[in-house]
C-alpha cells in the first residue's frame, strides 16, 4: 500500500491534482466526505525541504498533509482540518500520515534511495491520546527505518500550555533516538523563558518573524539576531521559516542562521519531486542531515564577529567511520577554554559547561567516562598540553576511553580536530565524541580494554556477543556451558552498600578463575555470569562448581548455576538458554526453600556487625545493651524490617511471617502483651496512623506492660533519609503518663 499511495497519489497530484480557481467555491466538508477520503487513498502528503542557507543542500524535509479531491482538486488544510477536530478524528488522520511517511522511508532504503530525515506534525490531541513514542517507535521497528531518518515537530503553543505532559513525551522519544523540533517558535507567549526548560533538538523559527517590510524591519532583525544568538548559547539548530525572497535569505545568512525552509528553496513537492531531486543532488552522498552537513563542509559565516565552524580538517573517510556514533560535536577554543557545543546526542547525559575544564570534569563526574580512566582522560585533556601539540602539530587526533553512559561498559572516541591555519591567530579546534564506534577501528586501538569488564577484570557483554557468534559460526566442537547468578546482590546493595557488593561479585571473580582459569569466563549483567569451556566435560564441570560453591559459601556468598553441554559449539545459543532455564529453576527452588530469608537474617547479621564495629555505636550499644530488647528499621510501606538488634524469640515471629514486621507484631501482641494493653498496643499496626503522627511530631512514645509484669516503652523515630522509613526501638521504661496520653489522644 505504501509504494501505490506514495507514488500513485503523487502522480494524481502532478497530472489533474489543482487548487481551486478563485470563481470555484469549496463546499463545506461533511464527516462522510472525510471517510470516503480516507477510503479513496484522496489524503497524502507532500515534502518541503530544509536546506542550507550558504550551499542549498537539501537537509532534511517536512511532511505537509493534503486532500486530492477528485473534484475540486487540491485542498487546503484549513478546509478540513477543523473538521477533523470537531469530529475527535486528527489523531486518526495523523496515524495515517506518520505511518505513509514510514512505509515511504523504508522504500527509499530498500530501494537504495538517497535519504534524508523526514519530519512528522504531532499535536497535543495526539499526546493525550496516545503513547506517541511508543507508536512512533513501533512504526520505526515495523518497517527497520533508522531512527535518525523520524524527526517529530511540535508546536510551539502546546509545549507553552503543556510543558509537564509534553516534556515527558519527549524525553520518550529522545530514548528512542528520534529528534524533536519546536514549531512556529515565537508565535506563543513565553519562549524565551520556554527554551531552559523544555530539551528539544532544534527550533523552527516562525514565519511571521521573516515576512518582514519596511516599518517593522530593523525591530524585526534585531529580534532575529538575538533569536538565533540565544539559540547557539542553548546549543540548538535554528531553521527558519517561510523565506521566499533573496533579500529574506541573505538576511539571515548574515545574522547566522545556517538553515532554511522556503519558497526561495522550494516549495511543497510530491514525493516523486523530491526523489528526483535526491537522486541527482551534487553531493551525491546516501544519508545527509544536519549533523552531516555541520562536519562535512567548510564554512566561514560570521555571527556577531564570531565564526560559527570555521575550516574543519574532518575528512571523508574519518567522518564514515565515526558517522553512526557521533554523539556531540563541539568548538574549542585552544586560548581561552571556551567550548561551544554545536550537536548533541539525547542519549548523553545533560552536561552544560562553557569552559573546557569544567566540561571535561563534568563528563567524568557523570560517567561519560569511566572512572577507571578520568585520570588519563583529564592528563589527555590539559588545556596548556593540547595547546603547544595541536599548534605545533597540525595534527588531528583520536584516542579512546571506557564509557558508562548505557549502563554497560562501551568505548568512546575523544577526537581534536584541527584546520591548517590553526594557531594563536585561529585557536578554535573541533571536538568530536563518538559512541558505538566501528569494532575493527577499537579493536586496532584497544582491544583488550573494549573487551574486559573493568569491575572484575573478567571478559564482558563485548566479549560475550562477539565470541559467541564467532564459535557458533566456528564450529570448534564440543562445548559446555554454565549461567551463574549470584543470589540477593540487590539486597547486598540495599543493606550493606554498594562497596560490599561489588566485594562479592570480585569474589565470585576470583573463584570462578580458580576452578576454571583455562576456560571463558563472562560477566553479562550486573549479577550474572557465564562460563563457555571446550576442555571439560559436562561431569567436571559439575563437579568444579560444587567446589566453586563451598569456597563461596565460607565467603558468605550464594549462587545459583545451570550447566549444559553439546557436541557442537554450532548449538551454543540454544545450550546456553538450557543452562540459564536450568540457573533460574534452581534460584526459584532456593527462594521456595526459604533461602531468602537465611540470607536476609545473614545480612542482618552483617549489617549489627558493621554497626558495632563503629566505636560511636559500639559505646552505645554496651551502655544500651541491657535495656533495649529490640532495634529495627521499618519501612512503613513496604512492610519489612532491617534488623539492628532482635532476640530470637522476634526473629523467629518474623520467619514465621516472611518477614511481615505487621504480622510480627501482631504475634508479639497475642503473646507476649498484657491483655488490657492489647487493645491500645493494636494501634500500632495501623501504619497510616503511625506515618501520619511521626510525620506531624517527629518522635512517638507508646508505654505498654508484658504478661510477665515487665514495663516497657517503644519509641518511635522518623528517618530523614527516606518518608517511608522508621526506627523502633522496645525499652525497659515506663512511659511519662503525658507522652502516653499525647499518643493516645
Amino acid at each position: 500500500m505504501g509504494n501505490q499511495f506514495d507514488v500513485a497519489a503523487g502522480a494524481r497530484l502532478e497530472s489533474t491534482g489543482r487548487a481551486p480557481s478563485n470563481d470555484e467555491i469549496v463546499p463545506r466538508f461533511s464527516l462522510d466526505d472525510i471517510n470516503q477520503a480516507f477510503d479513496n487513498n484522496e489524503f497524502c502528503f507532500y515534502l518541503q525541504p530544509k536546506c542550507n542557507a550558504e550551499t542549498g543542500a537539501i537537509v532534511g524535509a517536512e511532511a505537509l498533509v493534503r486532500w486530492n479531491h477528485p473534484e475540486y482538486g487540491l485542498v487546503s488544510p484549513g478546509e478540513f482540518i477543523p473538521l477533523l477536530e470537531r469530529e475527535s478524528m486528527v489523531t486518526r488522520f495523523d496515524l495515517f500520515i506518520w505511518r505513509s511517511v514510514c512505509e515511504m522511508l523504508s522504500r527509499w532504503d530498500e530501494e537504495g534511495r538517497n535519504l534524508v530525515p523526514v519530519s512528522v506534525n504531532v499535536s497535543m490531541t495526539d499526546i493525550e491520546a496516545i503513547d506517541v513514542a511508543r507508536v512512533l517507535g513501533d512504526l520505526l521497528d515495523r518497517f527497520s527505518i533508522d531512527a535518525r531518518l523520524l524527526q517529530v515537530e511540535i508546536t510551539e503553543s502546546a509545549i507553552a500550555h503543556n510543558m509537564d505532559v509534553v516534556e515527558e513525551t519527549i524525553r520518550d522519544l529522545h530514548a528512542r533516538g528520534i529528534a524533536v523540533l519546536m514549531d512556529d517558535f515565537g508565535s506563543a507567549y513565553s519562549s524565551l523563558n520556554m527554551l531552559k526548560d523544555i530539551n528539544v533538538d532544534a527550533i523552527k523559527l516562525d514565519m511571521k518573524f521573516v515576512d518582514l517590510n519596511a516599518d517593522n524591519a530593523a525591530k524585526g532583525l534585531k529580534i532575529i539576531e538575538s533569536v538565533i544568538d540565544m539559540a547557539y548559547q542553548l546549543r540548538l539548530s535554528i531553521i527558519a521559516e517561510g523565506a521566499q525572497t533573496a533579500e529574506q535569505v541573505s538576511k539571515l545568512r548574515e545574522l547566522g542562521c545556517m538553515y532554511i525552509q522556503g519558497y526561495y528553496f522550494y516549495r511543497p513537492l510530491t514525493v516523486g519531486k523530491m526523489e528526483d531531486l535526491l537522486e541527482h543532488r551534487p553531493d551525491d552522498q546516501h544519508f545527509w542531515n544536519i549533523s552531516k552537513d555541520l562536519m562535512h563542509r567548510d564554512y566561514r559565516m560570521s555571527t556577531n564577529g564570531r565564526s560559527m565552524l570555521e575550516s574543519s580538517s574532518l575528512s571523508a573517510h574519518i567522518f564514515e567511520i565515526l558517522n553512526k556514533g557521533v554523539a556531540e560535536l563541539s568548538r574549542l577554543n585552544l586560548i581561552t577554554g571556551e567550548y561551544r557545543t554545536i550537536k548533541r546526542d539525547p542519549k548523553l547525559p545533560d552536561v552544560y559547561a562553557d569552559d573546557f575544564h569544567d566540561y571535561c570534569h563534568a563528563l567524568v563526574s557523570k560517567r561519560i567516562i569511566h572512572p577507571d580512566d578520568a585520570g588519563e582522560f583529564l592528563k589527555h585533556t590539559r588545556l596548556s598540553d593540547l595547546r603547544d601539540q595541536l599548534f605545533s602539530k597540525k595534527k588531528s587526533e583520536f584516542t579512546y576511553f571506557r564509557s558508562e553512559v548505557e549502563a554497560k561498559t562501551s568505548v568512546i572516541a575523544f577526537g581534536m580536530l584541527v584546520p591548517p591555519d590553526c594557531s594563536e591567530a585561529n585557536p578554535w579546534a573541533v571536538v568530536l565524541i563518538g559512541f558505538d564506534l566501528s569494532l575493527d577501528l577499537i579493536a586496532k586501538n584497544m582491544k583488550e580494554i573494549y573487551r574486559q569488564d573493568s569491575l572484575t577484570g573478567l571478559l564482558n557483554r563485548n566479549a560475550y556477543d562477539s565470541d559467541v557468534e564467532q564459535l557458533r559460526s566456528a564450529d570448534i566442537g564440543a562445548v559446555v556451558c554454565v549461567y551463574a547468578d549470584m543470589i540477593g546482590l540487590h539486597e547486598v546493595n540495599n543493606h550493606l552498600g554498594h562497596k560490599q557488593g561489588n566485594r562479592m561479585l570480585c569474589e565470585f571473580a576470583d573463584a570462578a578463575r580458580a576452578f576454571f582459569g583455562d576456560d571463558r569466563l563472562y560477566r553479562i549483567g550486573g549479577d550474572e555470569f557465564v562460563i563457555i569451556s571446550s576442555a571439560h566435560t559436562e561431569a567436571q564441570t559439575r563437579k568444579q562448581l560444587n567446589y566453586m560453591r563451598e569456597r563461596l559459601h565460607t565467603q558468605g556468598c550464594e549462587i545459583s548455576v545451570g550447566v549444559a553441554s553439546s557436541e557442537s559449539t554450532s548449538d551454543l545459543p540454544k545450550i546456553i538458554e538450557q543452562a540459564e532455564n536450568e540457573m533460574r529453576r534452581e534460584k526459584k527452588e532456593y527462594y521456595v526453600r526459604g533461602g531468602s530469608k537465611r540470607q536476609l537474617r545473614g545480612l542482618n547479621k552483617k549489617l549489627e556487625d558493621i554497626l558495632v564495629r563503629n566505636q560511636d555505636m559500639e559505646s552505645l550499644l554496651r551502655h544500651l545493651n541491657g535495656r533495649y530488647s529490640i532495634a529495627c528499621m521499618v519501612n512503613l510501606r513496604t512492610d519489612s524490617q532491617r534488623a539492628i538488634m532482635v532476640p530470637d524469640y522476634f526473629q523467629k515471629m518474623l520467619d514465621a511471617h516472611d518477614g511481615s514486621f505487621k504480622s510480627a507484631l501482631h504475634d508479639y501482641c497475642e503473646r507476649l502483651v498484657a491483655p488490657f494493653c492489647k487493645d491500645s498496643f493494636s494501634l500500632l499496626m495501623d501504619y497510616d496512623f503511625i506515618h501520619a503522627r511521626v510525620e506531624s511530631v517527629g518522635v512517638l512514645q507508646y508505654g505498654y506492660t508484658r504478661n510477665d509484669g515487665e514495663k516497657f516503652l517503644l519509641t518511635i523515630f522518623a528517618d530523614r533519609r527516606s518518608k517511608d522509613e522508621t526506627m523502633w526501638v522496645f525499652s525497659k521504661d515506663d512511659l511519662p503518663q503525658v507522652e502516653l496520653e499525647l499518643f493516645e489522644s
